[in-house]
């Protein structure tokens, strides 16, 4: 698989979604202390900075290896902090993405711009024919902005959505 560097930044009409490198540690530890929305395989919840700091060095080495895609995202008029958006199944033969994201819940609105972007990018860059989102808890919420993106559920937890429509 080529490298993924190129990948970043992404841009949607209003967040910039980039490298977690490129937000300060304490935006983004700070993030998880505020009420969020997120799925079950989104990165585990720190309780220190420094747990923050390994986190972050972890999520970049997977995406030097090609084994997920991560970007945090940044509005991109005001600079603030909203969350974090993953792609992974990269070494999977089953052509099966995960799409993975914690992103605050003041903001969900911002949250269907993002998942629409990431689902464009992964249809343009990458071999998958479905992607899926499974969240820990169903949430009326997010499963409005999944299913108005297309996704499909059948118990309200895991979301799945056929990218051959697009191709």
């Amino acid at each position: 698989m080529a490298s993924f560097e190129k990948f970043h930044p992404v841009l949607t009409a209003h967040y910039t979604m980039d490298w977690l490198t490129q937000t300060p540690v304490k935006q983004v530890d700070a993030l998880f202390s505020q009420p969020i929305f997120t799925t079950v395989s989104a990165e585990w919840l720190p309780n220190q900075i420094l747990d923050t700091v390994k986190g972050i060095n972890h999520i970049m080495q997977r995406v030097m290896n090609g084994t997920e895609l991560t970007w945090g995202i940044v509005d991109s008029n005001h600079q603030a902090f909203k969350g974090i958006v993953t792609l992974s199944g990269f070494k999977s033969t089953s052509q099966i993405g995960n799409l993975d994201f914690t992103f605050l819940r003041k903001d969900v609105a911002g949250l269907s711009e993002v998942l629409k972007r990431t689902i464009e990018f992964a249809n343009d860059h990458f071999n998958f024919t479905q992607l899926v989102v499974t969240l820990d808890e169903p949430l009326p919420e997010l499963s409005k902005i999944l299913t108005a993106n297309q996704f499909k559920t059948t118990d309200q937890r895991q979301f799945k959505l056929a990218l051959t429509t697009f191709k």
